[in-house]
């Protein structure tokens, strides 16, 4: 997806100056083409003290803007985001008055840094001229998601209720495992072979954390595989909407574009926001393995905690994450036993900006609890190395992280994909891949349509670095459950080093080579 330009913000102090925070127009010398963040009205700053309370941090920084700014400016909200790093989240009426907010805190004392609370979108692959092209009289349906309006109407808004988990399961073959191409292709064992394996006990053994759009909580083939809160039997949280009930809610309406096409094109997100990303990432993760149902996970022995930072169909922000939400879902995560992050989305911006972020430093607190991060490389088909506007958070340099790119049925780079000989580590299958959709189906492809000029029935694919990052994390939950006794660095080490060496990525990625899962187990 593209972005309008922005003006970026680089705190003064992280740059070594003395001087006020400068204010930099990065896309004037940069094509148009390329993609970026985006800037909310919201900003983070990190205070030098410990923040307790949401009343403690609004007093804080009503003193802080106070002195910085006097009575110019005033935030809308003050939010607590992360009490014992003094992290809160400030919201203004615009992005011109949160910018001046950041220039002057930035000054104060009483403030180690401050940054806009940037906006991320999923790194699944949806080509512009395609959507266009759906876009026309010819359109045929959307095949996965039929009933997707009907459910939304029939919700009104209302969070479905989290059923139990089920008591009963079926023991069989999960009968789309056989349309699943990915599984062969990471030389997946059998569910005999795993069996074998863990001495015949596929029970739980980790847990993985999919921050992501949400989840269809009830889905037939992952209410199973849940993590569930023994106190309070939640399944994860919604970081945007601040409930326990982190529902995947879908808007993927391109028939709703074609009543008013001008108005779609200027308020896109309000019909296409989500095709249900993170019900679709979460399949692969720990989809139940041999209930006679659906797919199959790879990390059969994981539970999915579901963790939504993106904002749905009607918020302001539709289709979007924010800093805030991804830093309290990393927060959550390390606080609840999560050994395993999966986070399929991202967005691009200039170095100095990422590597002085808060979401850095999220994922340093994931990194000293000894969690792995697996992350979408992402979509722009870019040299993450080559670039001074990686995408991120994939262009982190830390050692607990994994980034993945994505490749076709034929272990081809896939053209989308970004790839990276020093920063991105290894391949795994992204191009038309099966897996979970809401509702309890399951699918390859987003939507279909009618070519105009040609007829022919034509398809939006489940395509992108979104769909290669939760297989390394469910392979990774694996091959953490095998070797329970062994640290992040260890495990890391055996996927990264346990690759099926390809062609294709050969001074593309760290190892060049796609996962192989049957590898990485052995002793």
């Amino acid at each position: 997806m593209k972005h309008k330009a922005m003006k970026a913000v680089v705190p003064a102090r992280l740059l070594g100056s003395a001087t006020a925070s400068i204010f930099v127009c990065f896309l004037g010398s940069i094509t148009s083409a390329q993609a970026f963040q985006s800037l909310s009205s919201d900003i983070l700053v990190r205070t030098r003290a410990p923040q307790n309370t949401a009343a403690q941090a609004s007093s804080a920084t009503k003193a802080m803007l106070a002195s910085s700014i006097g009575k110019k400016i005033s935030a809308q909200s003050v939010d607590l985001v992360n009490a014992e790093e003094g992290l809160i989240k400030l919201s203004f009426s615009s992005q011109a008055e949160a910018s001046r907010a950041i220039e002057a805190l930035s000054k104060s004392e009483d403030v180690l840094n401050t940054s806009p609370d940037f906006l991320y979108t999923p790194a699944l692959h949806l080509q512009a001229r395609d959507l266009d092209a759906a876009q026309n009289p010819s359109y045929l349906e959307f095949s996965p998601f039929l009933n997707f309006e009907s459910v939304l109407d029939t919700l009104q808004g209302q969070l479905p209720n989290v059923n139990p988990a089920p008591t009963h399961v079926v023991s069989g073959a999960d009968p789309e495992a056989a349309n699943d191409w990915a599984l062969a292709n990471i030389h997946m064992p059998s569910v005999d072979e795993l069996s074998q394996t863990f001495g015949g006990n596929l029970a739980p053994k980790n847990i993985t954390a999919v921050i992501d759009t949400g989840i269809d909580y009830n889905h037939e083939d992952l209410s199973g595989a849940l993590w569930r809160k023994a106190d309070t039997g939640e399944v994860g949280y919604d970081f945007v909407h601040n409930n326990t009930q982190p529902f995947d809610f879908v808007r993927f309406d391109i028939a709703g574009c074609l009543k008013d096409k001008a108005y779609c094109k200027k308020h896109q997100a309000k019909f296409i926001s989500n095709p249900g990303h993170g019900t679709h990432c979460a399949g692969h993760v720990g989809a139940v393995a041999n209930n006679s149902t659906g797919i199959r996970g790879i990390g059969t022995v994981t539970q999915i905690m579901g963790l939504k930072t993106f904002y749905d169909p009607d918020d302001a922000n539709a289709g979007h994450a924010d800093d805030s939400a991804a830093i309290r879902a990393i927060d959550y995560a390390i606080k609840n036993g999560a050994k395993i992050i999966s986070a399929s989305w991202g967005g691009r911006m200039a170095r100095i900006l990422g590597e002085h972020s808060e979401l850095r430093n999220a994922f340093k607190r994931a990194q000293e609890a000894g969690v792995i991060a697996v992350l979408a490389a992402g979509n722009d088909g870019i040299d993450q190395d080559g670039t001074q506007f990686p995408d991120y958070p994939a262009a982190f340099d830390l050692d607990n992280i994994i980034t993945v790119a994505a490749t076709d049925s034929k272990d081809g780079l896939a053209d989308f994909s970004n790839y990276g000989a020093k920063s991105v580590h290894v391949g795994a299958p992204g191009v038309k891949i099966l897996s979970t959709t809401v509702g309890s189906k399951y699918s390859d492809v987003v939507a279909r349509y009618v070519d105009p000029k040609t007829g022919a029935d034509k398809a939006f694919q489940w395509d992108g670095t979104s769909m290669a990052t939760p297989i390394v994390a469910g392979a990774v939950a694996l091959v953490w459950a095998k070797f329970p006794q062994e640290n992040y660095h260890q495990i890391r080490d055996r996927i990264l080093n346990s690759v099926r060496h390809v062609p294709s990525l050969a001074g593309k990625t760290v190892t060049g080579g796609v996962i192989d899962v049957a590898a990485a187990l052995k002793p």
